[in-house]
This record gives structure tokens, C-alpha cells and sequence, in this order.
């Protein structure tokens, strides 16, 4: 179901200086076209994981998720609790921003998945902006809160996710998965698309491949 669209970890420090802009001649810069930035972002079990494979194999586009670096550290270094865990969360997400800004220095578009968070991550992705343009697009994930309990527990029971995520199931945060809301879009400018995925049959993905390929 396709909501009609409107036109915490750590530091950032060490990504910033992935390579200097170098100055383009003019004739050049005329056949230079801006990539697309495209965020998938949600809170926790809202399906950003499923659509953002899905958009990346559609569009023939590299995919950077913050979870996906996670679980690379915690394979390589191990894990251990949940402060390990945001530990490494930090780190990964500097990986990311690192590694996006070597793709759209290049031209390349490509497609970021995170819980992206309005207070740490509207200034990354200015800082991201200043050293490698790109035309940004949102796609932001939700679903029913009793839907989004349902599913975290569920892939808790079944583990479902890389135990070094250390995924808490306590009374607290199980109450503000329900009833805290969509997450708040990054203030980045650029289209911005709300998918609810608390009827997966429903998402209709072509229609989201089709919405994306009018801003490429």
C-alpha cells in the first residue's frame, strides 16, 4: 500500500575527507550528471531491509545498509552486548557514509538503508552533500505498531537477525515500537515516497520502481 508522495549512533568523523573535489573543465562539466542519492529509512522492522533489496535488483543499483556492515564487524570481531552493539553500529555507519561518498564522487547513483535519524543524520548527509552532490529521494517505511511488536518478536523467537544485534524484546521497548509513529523523513529537500508495509502482499514494487525511474 503506497502512501501518495510529497515533491545514533556515533560520530561521522573519519569519512568526511574521502577524497577532494577536483575541479572539472567547463566542457566537461556539461556531460556531468548529478547522481541520485535514494534513502530507505524506517524504524526497526518496518521492511526497509526487503523493499531496499528489492528497489537495488529493480534498478540495477548498489545497496550500502547499515545492519549489512554491522554484522560483517561482529562476524569479524564478535559481539557481545548492546553497548558492543552501538559501538559497532557507530562504525558502520561511517562505512557507510564513507563508501557512498566514493560512489557518487564517481557519478554513480546508488541506494542507502538505515533508520536514518533526523538529529544525527541530517548533518552527515550535509557533510555528504558538500564533498559528493546527489539528488536526494526518500522512501520512508512504516507499518501498524501491533504489527511492528508482532514482527519483532517473531524474528527474535525464529532468530531471524545476527545475535550480535543484541535485539531487546523488554515491556519498554516493545510499547514504543507500537506507538511511537513513521519515522521522520530526513529535511533533504527531494521527493519523498511513504510505503506501508503492514500488508507486505500489498506493496505493490513495480509502482515504487516506476515512481523512482521519474527522478533518475
Amino acid at each position: 500500500m503506497l502512501i501518495p508522495p510529497s515533491c545514533d549512533e556515533g560520530t561521522t568523523s573519519g569519512w568526511f575527507g574521502v577524497g577532494q573535489r577536483t575541479a572539472l573543465p567547463l566542457r566537461m562539466m556539461k556531460h556531468v550528471q548529478t547522481p541520485t542519492l535514494i534513502i530507505i529509512t524506517g524504524h526497526p522492522a518496518t521492511g526497509k531491509t526487503t523493499i531496499s533489496q528489492a528497489l537495488a535488483s529493480g534498478l540495477r543499483l548498489p545497496l550500502l545498509s547499515k545492519d549489512a556492515f554491522k554484522e560483517l564487524i561482529f562476524d569479524g570481531l564478535g559481539w557481545s552486548d548492546r553497548e558492543w552493539s552501538r559501538r559497532v553500529g557507530a562504525t558502520a555507519i561511517t562505512i557507510l557514509y564513507h563508501t557512498a561518498a566514493t560512489i557518487l564522487s564517481s557519478g554513480q547513483s546508488l541506494i542507502v538503508e538505515s533508520n536514518f535519524r533526523v538529529d544525527l543524520d541530517t548533518p552527515r548527509m550535509q557533510k555528504l552533500q558538500a564533498i559528493a552532490p546527489f539528488k536526494p529521494l526518500q522512501i520512508r517505511c512504516t507499518a501498524d505498531g501491533d504489527i511492528l511488536v508482532e514482527r519483532i518478536l517473531r524474528r527474535v523467537g525464529q532468530q531471524q537477525r545476527h545475535p550480535g544485534h543484541c535485539d531487546d524484546c523488554s515491556p519498554a521497548d516493545l510499547e514504543l515500537a507500537r506507538t511511537r509513529g513513521a519515522i521522520e523523513p530526513l529535511p533533504l529537500g527531494g521527493p519523498l515516497l511513504t510505503v506501508d508495509t503492514t500488508f507486505p502482499e500489498q506493496v505493490d514494487v513495480p509502482a515504487i520502481l516506476h515512481w523512482i525511474r521519474g527522478y533518475l
